[in-house]
C-alpha cells in the first residue's frame, strides 16, 4: 500500500533520486483538531523530491540516499519547516501541524521560492531547475496576484530576463518575445499557437506560467527557436476550499472572479474545480473598452493509486471595441497627439472573439522507474466584427489650401474583421530510468501530433467611412449606422476567407538519454527529434507541401556542488511556417540553432535562485506581419543572429523579504537578406537592454503582522521599432514605468492596492515614416498611471 502511495506521487510530481538506499522519511499532517489533512504536498529540499499525503495524512519518502534534508508543506496553514540529517538506513518520522491562526505571510514567502524551482509536469522534466541544462523561469500564481496582472497581454514578460510584450490587439491575443523572436504559446505543455490565436489567457484558470528559453527540443518540436511560455492551467488537487475575488480599478474596471474545488465522491476519487471570472473596463483611450467572461469546470478521477485522469473545459468570451483604431498617428514625430486618442467612434459595434479548449490527460506509473502520460487538446478560437482605423498614407503632412484639407486630416476606413482558428493536439510521452554499470540512465521519449486550421475573411477591402478626421482635433460621434457597411456573412467563413484558408498538420518523435555519472555529479543528455510536417494553403493553390527535419540536442551538466551547477546545450528546431506572402507565395520553414552557456546557483537553503545565461541563436526565413493596412500578409526576410547576456534572481532572502531581478543584454539582427537594406535591421522584439525588479516586503510578526510593501520597475533601452527602419535604429524614447503597492493579509481576508507607473510616464511602442512605406509616425501609447484593488476572501 505504501509503495502504491509512492507511486502516486511520482505520478503527479515526479522526482529526481536514483539512489539505492532503505533509508525512509515518513510523518503525517494534521490540523489543529489533529485530524489528518489528506492531498497536500510535502516537498524536500526545495524540490529534490515530493509526495502528496494519503486520505490518513501520512506521507513517505523512500530509499533515501544519506545526507543533509530540509522538509516543507506546500500548505500557507503550515508554516514550520524541519531540517535533519540522514544517516544509511535510519527511518526519520516527522509530523506537521497546519494551524491556521499562523501568518499566511511567513509560508508565503517559503513556498514562492520552492514553487519557481519546481516545473510542471507538462514540461516532462521531473527534476529540479537547478540540474536542468535550459534557461527556464516559473512565474507561479503568488506573484501574479502581488503584480495584479490579469491577463497575459499585461507586463507578465516584466518577470523574466529578455522577454517583451509586443502592444498590439491585446484585448484579442497577445505577442510575447523570447530572445528577439517570437514566442510560441504553449498550454499545458501543447503548442496552440496559431495565424490568430489563441486569444489571451486570462488569470482565473491558470496557475503558473513558464518560460523556456530556446529551442527546447526535449519537451517540445515544432516551436520557435527563441522559446515558449507554457500556461498551466488550475485542475483539481483533493482540497475543499475556495476563494473569492473581487477587483476595481482605473479606466472603470470592474471585475469578479472564484475559484472553488471539491471533492465529488464520499471515496474522494472523483474531484472537481470550477473557476468563473467576469470583467468590464474601459481604457485610458477614447471609445475602447471590453468585457470577458470565463467559464473553466475540470475533474479529476484517482482510478487507482497509480493511474489518473483529467478533464478539463475552459470557454472565454472578449468582447472589444478599438482594435486597430488605437494606434495614433503623428507627423512631426512619436507623442505628437494626447495620450487619449484614438481613431474609434461612438457609433463601432464592438468585435466578438470567444473561445472553446477541451483538454484531456492520463498519468499511469508503472513502478518506481517508469512512467507514461498521454495528452489531448482541442482549441477553437474565433472573431467576428469590424476594424475601424486611417486609410493607408490618407494623412495631410501640411495645410494645403489648393483641396482645403488641413495638417493632420486623414480619411478613416473600415473593413470586416472575422477569423477561424483550430487546433487538435495530442501526445504520448514516457520517462523513465535505468542503470549499465555505475551509469544511471534517464530517458525521455513521446510523439506530438497536431493539426491546425485557418481561416479569415480580408475579402472587403477598407472603405472610407464618414467626412474628414484630424488628428490635431478629432470630433468624435459624426459617424452614423448609414455610414457603417453591412457585410454578407450569408457565406461560410470559408468560402468568404478561401484566399486565406491554410491546413496545417504535424507529427514528431522524440528521444533522449541522460547518462549520469560519479553519482550524478556529472549529466551527459544526447537526444534527437524527428518532424514531418503537411500543409496545403491558398498561397500554393491548394497543393500539398511536404517537410522533415531531424534535429540533435545535446547537453553537458555538472553540480559543482550541491546547490550550484554549471551547463552547457547545443539545440535545434525546425519551425513549419504557414501564412501568405506579399508576392502570393507560402511561407517557408524556419530552422534555429542555439548554443548556451549558463551557470544556476541556489541561496539561504534554496529560498533564493539566480542563473546567468549566455547564449548563440540563428533563426532563418524570418516571418512578420506586412502592416496593419495588409492584414494577412506576410513579409519573409533571409537569417537573423540573436546572442545576448541573462541574468535571473528570484525568490526570498529571508521571511519578510521576497525579491525578483533580471537584466538582459540582447543583440539580435537581420544578417543575410536578398535585400541588402535589411541587413543589420534589429529584430521588432528587441531592446538592447532590459532590466526588471519586484521587491516585496512583509511584516511577519506583531501586531501589524500581514501587512506587505511592494515595489517594482520596469525598464527597456535601445529598443527596436516596429516595423524596423534601418536609419532610425532605436526609438528615441526608453521606456520605464515605477510600481508600488502594498497589502494585507489577516486570517482569511487579503486586501491589495496597486499603483502602476507612479511617475505617470508617456511610454509607447511604435514606427518612423518609412516603415510600410508609411509617410508618417505610428505608435501605440501604453497605460498612464493607474491603480487597482483587489479583495480576495479564502474559504
Amino acid at each position: 500500500m505504501n509503495k502504491n502511495k509512492s507511486l502516486f506521487s511520482a505520478l503527479l510530481f515526479p522526482a529526481a533520486f536514483w539512489a539505492q538506499s532503505t533509508a525512509q522519511i515518513t510523518g503525517k499532517v494534521i490540523n489543529s483538531q489533529k485530524k489528518p489533512v489528506p492531498a497536500v504536498k510535502v516537498i524536500l529540499n526545495n524540490g529534490e523530491a515530493e509526495v502528496y499525503t494519503d486520505d490518513n495524512g501520512f506521507y513517505r519518502f523512500n530509499n533515501m540516499p544519506a545526507g543533509n534534508y530540509l522538509l516543507k508543506v506546500d500548505d500557507p496553514d503550515v508554516v514550520k519547516t524541519y531540517s535533519f540529517i540522514l544517516k544509511e538506513n535510519d527511518v526519520i518520522t516527522h509530523d506537521f501541524i497546519q494551524t491556521p491562526s499562523d501568518t499566511y505571510q511567513i509560508v508565503a514567502v517559503n513556498v514562492t521560492a520552492n514553487r519557481k524551482t519546481i516545473p510542471s509536469s507538462t514540461l516532462r522534466l521531473g527534476e529540479n531547475l537547478l540540474v536542468t541544462p535550459q534557461n527556464i523561469q516559473v512565474i507561479d500564481q503568488r506573484l501574479l496576484s502581488d503584480q495584479q496582472i490579469l491577463t497575459t497581454a499585461e507586463g507578465l514578460s516584466r518577470n523574466v530576463s529578455g522577454v517583451r510584450t509586443i502592444t498590439h490587439q491585446e484585448e484579442g491575443s497577445v505577442g510575447i518575445a523570447v530572445r528577439g523572436f517570437s514566442a510560441s504559446n504553449l498550454r499545458n505543455g501543447m503548442d496552440v499557437s496559431g495565424s490568430f490565436g489563441p486569444l489571451r489567457e486570462d488569470m482565473s484558470f491558470v496557475d503558473r506560467v513558464e518560460f523556456v528559453k530556446g529551442p527546447a527540443g526535449f519537451m517540445m518540436g515544432n516551436t520557435q527557436p527563441g522559446g515558449f511560455y507554457n500556461i498551466v492551467t488550475k485542475k483539481p488537487v483533493g482540497r475543499e476550499k475556495g476563494n473569492v475575488q473581487l477587483t476595481l480599478g482605473s479606466f472603470n474596471l470592474y471585475r469578479a472572479s472564484t475559484d472553488i474545488e471539491k471533492k465529488l465522491s464520499k471515496d474522494g476519487k472523483f474531484l472537481g474545480r470550477l473557476n468563473l471570472m467576469g470583467t468590464k473596463s474601459g481604457s485610458f483611450q477614447q471609445y475602447v473598452d471590453h468585457e470577458q467572461y470565463v467559464i473553466n469546470p475540470s475533474f479529476k478521477y484517482n482510478a487507482s493509486e497509480n493511474t489518473n485522469i483529467t478533464l478539463e473545459y475552459i470557454l472565454s468570451q472578449n468582447n472589444f471595441q478599438g482594435g486597430f483604431a488605437k494606434y495614433a498617428y503623428g507627423i512631426d514625430g512619436f507623442k505628437d497627439v494626447k495620450r487619449s486618442f484614438s481613431f474609434s467612434d461612438p457609433i463601432m459595434d464592438p468585435t466578438r472573439s470567444w473561445e472553446h479548449n477541451v483538454y484531456g490527460t492520463i498519468n499511469h506509473s508503472f513502478n518506481d522507474n517508469w512512467l507514461i502520460t498521454g495528452q489531448f487538446g482541442y482549441i477553437r478560437s474565433q472573431m467576428q466584427g469590424e476594424s475601424l482605423y486611417a486609410s493607408y498614407n490618407t494623412i495631410s503632412l501640411a495645410d494645403n489650401p489648393a483641396t482645403g484639407r488641413k495638417k493632420g486630416d486623414v480619411d478613416r476606413g473600415i473593413s470586416i474583421n472575422d477569423a477561424l482558428n483550430t487546433s487538435t493536439i495530442g501526445q504520448i510521452f514516457t520517462r523513465g530510468k535505468f542503470k549499465t554499470g555505475n551509469i544511471n540512465h534517464n530517458i525521455l521519449a513521446g510523439i506530438d501530433m497536431g493539426k491546425k486550421s485557418y481561416v479569415a475573411d480580408w475579402s472587403v477591402l477598407p472603405q472610407k467611412v464618414g467626412p474628414v478626421f484630424n488628428i490635431y482635433n478629432p470630433v468624435y460621434g459624426n459617424l452614423k449606422k448609414a455610414d457603417i457597411p453591412e457585410y454578407d456573412r450569408s457565406r461560410s467563413l470559408k468560402e468568404r476567407g478561401a484566399n486565406y484558408l491554410t491546413d496545417y498538420s504535424y507529427t514528431s518523435f522524440h528521444l533522449q538519454d541522460e547518462a549520469r555519472f560519479l553519482e550524478d555529479k556529472l549529466r551527459v543528455a544526447a537526444g534527437f527529434r524527428y518532424t514531418s510536417t503537411l500543409k496545403t494553403s491558398a498561397a500554393n493553390k491548394g497543393a500539398e507541401v511536404k517537410n522533415t527535419a531531424i534535429t540533435p540536442r545535446f547537453s553537458i551538466t555538472g553540480l559543482v556542488t550541491p546547490t550550484f551547477t554549471i551547463y552547457g546545450l547545443y539545440d535545434e528546431s525546425f519551425q513549419e511556417q504557414t501564412g501568405k506572402l506579399m508576392n502570393g507565395s507560402t511561407a517557408d520553414p524556419s530552422y534555429g540553432k542555439n548554443t548556451e552557456f549558463g551557470l544556476k546557483k541556489t541561496w539561504f537553503n534554496g529560498q533564493l535562485m539566480t542563473n546567468l545565461t549566455v547564449y548563440h541563436l540563428t533563426k532563418t526565413n524570418m516571418l512578420t506581419s506586412a502592416g496593419i493596412d495588409y492584414p494577412g500578409l506576410f513579409e519573409q526576410s533571409g537569417e537573423s543572429t540573436s546572442k545576448g547576456i541573462e541574468f535571473d534572481l528570484n525568490g526570498n532572502i529571508s521571511k519578510n523579504w521576497s525579491v525578483l531581478f533580471n537584466y538582459a543584454y540582447t543583440d539580435a539582427k537581420v544578417t543575410k537578406d536578398n535585400d541588402p537594406k535589411k541587413i543589420g535591421g534589429m529584430l521588432y522584439g528587441t531592446a538592447k537592454h532590459i532590466t526588471n525588479a519586484w521587491l516585496k516586503y512583509t511584516i511577519a510578526e506583531g501586531d501589524l503582522e500581514g501587512l506587505g510593501f511592494s515595489l517594482g520597475y520596469e525598464y527597456q533601452a535601445k529598443r527596436a521599432a516596429w516595423p524596423v527602419v534601418l536609419d532610425h535604429p532605436y526609438l528615441p524614447d526608453d521606456y520605464f514605468t515605477l510600481d508600488v503597492g502594498v497589502s494585507y493579509k489577516r486570517d482569511n481576508y487579503q486586501l491589495s492596492f496597486l499603483v502602476n507607473n507612479l511617475t505617470d510616464r508617456y511610454n509607447y511602442v511604435g514606427f518612423y515614416p518609412g516603415a510600410w512605406s508609411y509617410t508618417h509616425y505610428g505608435w501605440r501609447a501604453t497605460n498612464p498611471i493607474n491603480f487597482r484593488m483587489n479583495l480576495s476572501y479564502n474559504f
